[in-house]
């Protein structure tokens, strides 16, 4: 199961600014005169350049949308020139108080609900790792292993030193049976975290350690001599060193004289 990603290095909080709005409308779950949950304009799920010019309009009047949408920003967004967060006027301070709403979610186990906020991020800013990060712990959380590993690598993609996303992809992998890709990645965490000073760097080196004795556990179940092929790989690996650039070989010895 994959563990938990940490909340981003960020002093916002959840009761600033469309934040706290949204975090009060999931506290009081607002309810109309019908006793039904009132629903939003904006659907997270929904592809964004789908929506009609009226939607749109109604979005603006109903305050989910600032007025300062217009046509021309429409136009950039269709194309690919901004972002559906720079089209809305969504600035990263409060994409991140929702970010912090989604994963204090996540950590009451409301995937659903995380879920649905963090999936509106990532579309609302789709080159912010940290967002692909937050979703595929939620993915995994949930046993949805393939969009995980999918998100995942998306955020590795955007910040390679992302120690979460390679831990977490790894958990992933070991429990698939993919022991391979599960070691690189583990390695790669190790790298980045060398002296283990971060929890996430601690929990690389014991599913390391742990997956490499069970490797050797099932090598010897197999017959195989472990300590004899680790030796024997480590003398091919001597034999087969190449010798120190600009090195000479020995001098022959001068011919005896006569």
């Amino acid at each position: 199961m994959a563990s938990k990603i940490p909340p981003p290095g960020s002093n916002v909080t959840k009761d600033s600014g469309r934040a706290a709005a949204l975090n009060k409308a999931l506290d009081d779950k607002k309810v109309d005169g019908k006793g039904k949950k009132e629903k939003s304009l904006i659907d997270p799920l929904r592809d964004p350049s789908t929506y009609s010019p009226d939607e749109l309009r109604d979005m603006m009047k109903e305050g989910e949308v600032p007025a300062s949408f217009t046509q021309d920003n429409l136009v950039k967004f269709v194309v690919g020139e901004i972002t559906w967060a720079e089209l809305t006027g969504l600035t990263m301070q409060e994409a991140y108080s929702f970010a912090e709403i989604a994963y204090n979610l996540f950590e009451q186990g409301k995937y659903d609900q995380a879920q649905t906020i963090v999936e509106g991020l990532v579309i609302s800013n789709p080159y912010d790792g940290y967002f692909h990060g937050l979703l595929g712990a939620i993915y995994g959380r949930k046993g949805m292993h393939e969009e995980a590993q999918e998100e995942y690598t998306i955020a590795l993609d955007l910040d390679p030193t992302n120690l979460s996303a390679y831990v977490n992809r790894a958990e992933i992998f070991l429990q698939h049976g993919d022991i391979e890709k599960a070691l690189k990645d583990l390695k790669k965490a190790i790298e980045l975290d060398p002296k283990g000073e971060k929890p996430f760097g601690v929990r690389a080196r014991a599913l390391a350690a742990a997956t490499a004795s069970i490797l050797e556990e099932a090598l010897k179940q197999s017959g195989v001599d472990v300590d004899k092929a680790t030796r024997d790989a480590a003398a091919k690996k001597t034999a087969g060193a190449k010798p120190a650039t600009g090195a000479k070989p020995a001098a022959k010895p001068a011919p005896a004289k006569k």
